[in-house]
């Protein structure tokens, strides 16, 4: 599965100058990808729990540490990987904005429309998502790890390490497809799965539009930052608690307004996948598998949180 076509022979390939060893030219591979989207998912939701569970630490200072624990383990763990990460020309691209900007309006308006079908099928889904509870100056500790850092190492991991080896495997189409479905699944709820998959689209066919990695963050940290601010105005109010109390006893809304919801979203999706083509300067795929023991490991968590949304855990476990 692949939309790569060779590049016109008058534009130039920014890797055909490179040498024919070394990082630059193998590039990042899909292990690398797959080690890093585990190192993140463990080491993030581990982190933040032990933090904001056993010791009782605020959510924003809490995230922020499993921020600096990721990076961390990244540096000790995935040096060679992030090594060839830095010397990728997308790395050293500078961001497309207003690209970032069109891709987040197209992302935002698809997420929103297939929130709103969600609700009319399955409207419990919505009461599951997590609501980020905070008070005082860790709103802004919040703000920033939310909105900036989480969104960072995310990027690094899924847009920047692990896109650009599934590319380099199996084209641009299968890479963004592929890791967009891993990013979604990787947040767990299903309402949230539905709502991000296409954030996760726009993202990844941005980073290929762009030739930028940084194009992607900029999408990423616009996208939780302001949603983040958003929370943070609203909760000095008396309107967020009320939304929350409403969200857990709100009936289903109506299926012609949620089939309404999805032609929206389909509408986005495919206004975005027409605009957001890959560069035509894309490396030619070498082939090669995708599949690994850390990528396995990885699909058993995801099912494993998924699943568990539905099933208590002492349930799985056989207690």
């Amino acid at each position: 599965m692949t939309d790569w076509s060779p590049p016109p022979s008058n534009l130039p390939n920014p890797l055909a100058s490179e040498p024919p060893t070394g990082p630059s030219t193998s590039g990042p591979r899909p292990l690398d990808g797959n080690r890093a989207a585990l190192l993140l998912l463990v080491t993030q939701n581990v982190v933040t729990g032990l933090l904001v569970g056993l010791a009782k630490l605020p959510l924003g200072l809490s995230l922020g540490l499993s921020f600096v624990a990721t990076a961390l383990l990244a540096l000790l763990l995935l040096r060679p990987a992030l090594g060839r990460l830095f010397q990728d020309v997308r790395w050293k691209t500078l961001p497309a904005v207003w690209t970032a900007l069109g891709a987040l309006v197209l992302g935002v308006i698809a997420s929103r429309g297939i929130l709103v079908f969600v609700q009319s099928v399955y409207p419990q889904s919505l009461g599951k998502i997590e609501q980020f509870q905070t008070t005082g100056w860790d709103r802004w500790a919040l703000l920033l790890a939310g909105g900036l850092l989480i969104p960072f190492a995310e990027e690094v991991a899924f847009r920047g390490l692990l896109l650009r080896g599934y590319e380099r495997a199996q084209g641009p189409l299968f890479a963004a497809l592929a890791s967009s479905l891993l990013f979604g699944l990787a947040h767990g709820v299903p309402a949230q799965i539905a709502a991000i998959l296409p954030i996760a689209w726009v993202l990844a066919r941005s980073v290929q539009h762009s030739g930028s990695f940084w194009t992607g963050v900029v999408v990423h940290a616009l996208n939780n930052g302001l949603s983040l601010l958003l929370a943070i105005v609203l909760s000095s109010s008396k309107l967020m608690s009320q939304a929350q109390a409403q969200l857990k006893t709100l009936d289903a809304l109506p299926i012609q307004l949620g089939l309404a919801g999805l032609l929206v979203a389909a509408a986005a999706m495919f206004v975005a996948t027409l605009w957001l083509k890959p560069r035509s300067d894309l490396p030619a795929p070498v082939g090669g598998p995708v599949l690994s023991g850390s990528l396995v490991v990885l699909a058993v968590l995801i099912v494993l949180v998924i699943v568990g949304q539905f099933v208590p855990l002492g349930t799985l476990l056989g207690r």
